[in-house]
């Protein structure tokens, strides 16, 4: 090998071992990550897997400044021997790192653009200090930026292909022109968009197709069509006007996990069991109900089921999807430990939230918080063009993470409804959530203490990216001619709370109904039915429902009931029972009613039962305190029924929702007969004997 590329090879080395230990000693030295930090012995049971995952992380970053340092350090070191007609390791050397600089800052500018989240969630410094870069940042900008760079590096390799070739030097020809190509035809992949062709079938089966397309934490009363004010949501709206429009649909339990598992079987948390997102190994694997997946395709349907960071759980449980693409469970300590540590996290992000990344770093490319918005909408395209090509119907799920916190959207969406002369912590997404202790932490501050106007705008535009995403998907499904045979339901796990009663998040408090309340659009283009539904249904009616349209029948195990006759008017109104209760707190919320039941916060919730998966579940020992110290609402005609669980017995409010829709006025000490009624129901419900009343 000509010693020109031994000096390159050499160089670049240097320069990726450098940078590596750079990333290495900031790590050690500001230690972080995006899991929760339990117990010192537990920790400690991980030590060497804690190595093992720093030293992997930094492995690929050497590797990834020596692949970017090497162009610089091989078209440095041939100029250095033009000019000066002989070798230098310190020129080779500084053109490496100049190299490496170039497309290191041409990353971080192009995400502090176009994803921004993926730095502010990820940096161990104040991200304000980037706002007066950010605001010179344009696409037009950014174009001109990566064409420079690519005249720069394409021009100097063709120059000196050219001089090699005209000097008949074949041997250093061919090996510049394998380096090259080792460079251009990846960037070539990478970059490229593949849009799936249409497949249209010359038949169309009568049996539907089902699509369902869901977004994480989705407010109904932040879409247009449930009368929002700001355009958030034109596709669905447009959607909306062709589907029944169920007003008042609630889940039973605000936590992805619980509720996932409710819509996918039509059960109650309390049948199914799966009442947390912290379950055992043992707990998921004895999960057994028959599911929309698995009985669907027992009636001969292929079922598939698509996901970013924030639908882990659809793998964690036995739902039946035959395909999965799926991240791992989210809540494991082993998976966030590979996650590593702030800074080499950040640096790794800029190069591996792409095709390479998923394929080979997973834990990066699913980083909670980071939008998978836009790949999960392509991906889901090429889902249905592989799926259109059999002759079976199929199910295809498609969950996304776009509308949780932090509210991190891609461009332009983060800013489309915020204000432009905005400079709070929370421009790009909602602050103070970039940590396992911020997250607690934020979870008992009061509404002043976020720039609320900022992080509802911020909701906003999620909610924007996430409809046009959803247009894309439409529009493809037209193209195929599989708009006319395909059932769409547009679905969330549960709302959020964003501090109407002086809360955030979901599933803290039964005050309102935010938390509770989810959007939920049933399209079906081959049967007459209602445009809209004002009564109150529920998550577990879904699958019954699905089920009923497409002939299959209704397993026993089943608690939800099919809306079918109602949405044709063939039926009347059945009035439904809406069961909803609290999830784990992570920390006492605020506003908490005074000598209400506690525990632990979430740190100390928290075990390693199985040391070899690392899944995080919650200590058996807090399993009866968590579950009695549950509130929970339950709602039937105009009445609901709140119960909140004091350390002196359970305390009862009764509301009139029809001529109290704010629940203002307790009438539970007057109508004695109601609230007896309204227990003995939840009791039902609940598989629970009896009940003491006291108010």
């Amino acid at each position: 090998m000509p010693q020109v590329f031994v000096d390159a090879f050499f160089s670049a080395g240097f320069v990726a071992i450098a940078v590596g230990m750079v990333l290495l000693i900031r790590s050690l030295s500001n230690f972080s990550r995006t899991g929760p930090e339990i117990q010192k012995e537990i920790q400690e049971k991980f030590f060497y897997y804690s190595a093992y995952a720093l030293a992997r992380l930094v492995c690929w970053s050497s590797l990834i400044v020596f692949c970017f340092a090497l162009p610089g350090s091989l078209l440095g070191t041939l100029s250095y021997q033009l000019v000066n007609q002989g070798n230098s390791l310190i020129a080779s050397i500084l053109a490496g790192l100049f190299g490496f600089a170039l497309i290191a800052g041409r990353q971080l500018l192009n995400f502090l653009l176009y994803n921004p989240g993926i730095i502010a969630t990820s940096a161990n410094f104040n991200t304000a200090r980037l706002y007066c870069i950010w605001q010179k940042l344009t696409p037009n900008n950014l174009k001109l930026a990566d064409f420079a760079l690519l005249i720069l590096f394409g021009a100097t390799d063709l120059l000196f292909l050219g001089k090699f070739a005209v000097n008949h030097q074949w041997q250093t020809f061919v090996l510049l022109f394998l380096v090259s190509m080792a460079y251009w035809i990846p960037l070539w992949w990478l970059s490229k968009i593949r849009e799936p062709a249409p497949v249209c079938k010359k038949e169309i089966t009568r049996t539907p197709n089902i699509l369902m397309i869901g977004s994480d934490t989705l407010r109904a009363d932040h879409l247009g069509a449930y009368g929002y004010s700001r355009p958030t949501s034109p596709c669905i709206d447009s959607l909306a006007k062709q589907s029944t429009l169920f007003y008042n649909c609630y889940v039973p339990l605000a936590r992805t996990a619980p509720s996932l598992v409710s819509l996918f079987t039509g059960c109650w948390p309390d049948k199914h069991r799966i009442k947390d997102n912290f379950i055992s190994d043992v707990e998921a694997q004895n999960l057994s109900l028959p599911s929309l997946a698995e009985c669907l395709e027992k009636s001969g349907y292929r079922t598939s089921t698509i996901s970013d960071w924030s639908g882990g759980d659809l793998g964690k449980f036995n739902l039946g999807f035959e395909n999965k693409e799926l991240p791992e469970d989210q809540w494991n300590l082993k998976y966030l430990i590979r996650q590593g540590p702030k800074d080499i996290r950040l640096f790794l992000s800029l190069f591996c939230h792409n095709k390479f990344g998923k394929f080979f770093m997973p834990e990066l490319y699913y980083l909670a918080g980071i939008p998978l918005t836009r790949q999960l909408g392509l991906e889901a395209r090429h889902e249905i063009a592989r799926l259109a090509k059999d002759d079976q119907p199929f199910l295809l799920n498609l969950f996304m993470g776009t509308t949780h916190p932090p509210f991190s959207s891609n461009y332009p969406y983060y800013q489309l409804f915020s204000s432009p002369n905005y400079e709070g912590h929370s421009k790009f997404c909602m602050s103070r959530l970039t940590s396992p202790e911020e997250i607690i932490k934020s979870q008992q501050e009061p509404r002043d203490a976020f720039d609320l106007d900022q992080i509802i705008s911020l909701y906003d535009g999620s909610i924007r990216q996430f409809d046009e995403e959803v247009g894309k998907i439409l529009e493809y499904l037209e193209l195929c001619r599989l708009i006319e045979n395909t059932i769409i339901v547009i679905y969330s796990d549960h709302g959020m709370e964003l501090f109407e009663h002086d809360t955030w998040g979901q599933g803290n408090s039964i005050a309102g109904d935010s938390s509770a309340h989810i959007p939920l659009i049933f399209y079906n283009p081959g049967a007459k039915v209602v445009a809209s539904y004002d009564e109150k249904i529920r998550s577990i009616d879904i699958m019954p429902t699905l089920l009923d349209f497409c002939g299959v029948s209704i397993p026993d195990t089943v608690d939800g009931i099919s809306l079918k006759p109602v949405m044709k008017g063939d039926a009347p109104y059945k009035d439904l029972a809406v069961f909803y209760e609290t999830g784990i707190w992570l920390s006492t919320p605020p506003k908490r009613k005074p000598n209400h039941i506690g525990y632990p916060d979430i740190f100390n919730l928290l075990e390693i039962a199985d040391q070899k998966s690392g899944t995080l579940s919650l200590r058996p020992e807090y399993a009866k305190i968590i579950e009695s110290a549950r509130d929970w609402f339950i709602w039937k005609g105009p009445w609901k029924l709140k119960c909140y669980a004091l350390q002196d017995g359970p305390y009862y409010e009764l509301f009139n929702t029809v001529n109290d829709p704010y629940c203002k006025v307790n009438l539970a000490k007057d109508n004695f007969q109601i609230v007896t009624d309204l227990i003995f129901l939840r009791n039902l419900i609940k598989n629970a004997n009896s009940c003491s009343v006291s108010y």
